[in-house]
């Protein structure tokens, strides 16, 4: 080789290598640019992470404050419920305690003549402000059952505790003054069939009077051992049948022993044979009087359960205390006693 291809081929190798460090010198700035953008990106993942352990440590610190306020929430109630446990208790003690010195202020037995003076005077009361409560209570409904909850709140607790008492089988009619200068209930000898209430300037009487004022057919039975009674009204009025039933019967004995005990079965032989004789009158007026609005039931509490068993189920019956002696009255005396109404001041 000459030298002058020698001096030929030296410039090539110089662009070469000059091309190959500018390579090697640009390769390090794209490194280092991409070290310094990972070395960024690191910073960055440090700071979210700094973000990310402090909301943790946030969230913590509000799951440990929830936890704290639930258990004192939990520590509160159940101290509540405790305490609300013996408000109750002692609530229930002094309501027992009351109710068992509640009477009622009086009790009065009113005629059908009676009654209708009592309504007349009732009839009287006038009330400007218009705080004049009258309501219709059915068998076995509470006041409760009839009036709005703000409406009960205006009638004190011991009326309705001492009207809950009535226990009628014919349900009750209440005139309360929301002054308490009227505040008493009549219980009728007929069921009140609907509830209904009125709070005006006067007592609400026409829907009462007019309950009274039906003729109702109804058959009377008045049981005692050895002397009952049956008779039958079409109109509430006045019997259209009477039956007086006479038996035997002995007189309780006192003594104990065999003798008593012997004594006592021909006493219940005696009754069932007086039984046996007002049931066969009572088959003949049901026989002769088939429609009946109400059977009115008075007298000893054992004859009245046998008698019922003997009643046809679509008969609506009504038991009523009296102490009525059969032997000493007449029937248009036990008419009267049976239909008379029983007035409570409350």
């Amino acid at each position: 080789m000459n030298n002058k291809t020698v001096k030929k081929e030296a410039p090539e190798v110089t662009k070469k290598g000059l091309g190959t460090l500018i390579g090697k010198i640009s390769g390090k700035g794209q490194l280092e640019l991409e070290i310094d953008r990972l070395n960024s990106q690191v910073v960055n993942l440090e700071l979210d992470l700094r973000t990310a352990k402090s909301q943790l440590e946030k969230k913590e610190a509000l799951a440990r404050q929830a936890v704290a306020d639930r258990q004192e929430a939990e520590a509160l109630l159940n101290q509540e419920r405790i305490r609300t446990r013996t408000l109750s208790h002692e609530l229930e003690t002094v309501r027992t305690e009351s109710e068992g010195k509640l009477k009622f202020r009086g009790i009065e037995t009113l005629s059908p003549q009676a009654v209708l003076a009592y309504l007349s005077k009732l009839k009287s009361f006038y009330s400007p402000s218009g705080d004049l409560l009258t309501v219709y209570l059915p068998p076995d409904t509470r006041l409760s059952d009839v009036l709005s909850e703000k409406l009960l709140e205006r009638v004190e607790e011991e009326t309705r505790t001492l009207l809950d008492r009535l226990d009628s089988e014919t349900g009750a009619v209440l005139f309360y003054d929301l002054h308490r200068i009227v505040c008493e209930a009549i219980a009728l000898p007929v069921p009140i069939t609907s509830p209904a209430w009125q709070l005006g300037n006067s007592f609400e009487v026409a829907l009462l009077e007019e309950i009274l004022s039906k003729d109702y057919r109804m058959l009377v039975c008045v049981l005692h051992a050895g002397e009952s009674f049956i008779g039958f009204t079409p109109d509430a009025r006045v019997f259209d049948t009477e039956e007086l039933i006479r038996s035997s019967v002995k007189e309780k004995h006192s003594k104990g022993g065999f003798s008593q005990r012997r004594f006592e079965r021909l006493r219940e032989e005696d009754i069932a044979h007086h039984m046996d004789k007002v049931i066969e009158a009572l088959d003949r007026v049901l026989e002769e009087n088939r429609s009946i609005d109400f059977v009115i039931l008075s007298g000893d509490f054992q004859l009245i359960g046998e008698i019922r068993k003997r009643l046809p189920l679509n008969l609506e019956i009504i038991e009523k205390p009296s102490d009525i002696r059969v032997e000493k009255t007449d029937g248009e005396e036990i008419l009267r006693a049976v239909l008379s109404s029983r007035r409570y001041l409350l």
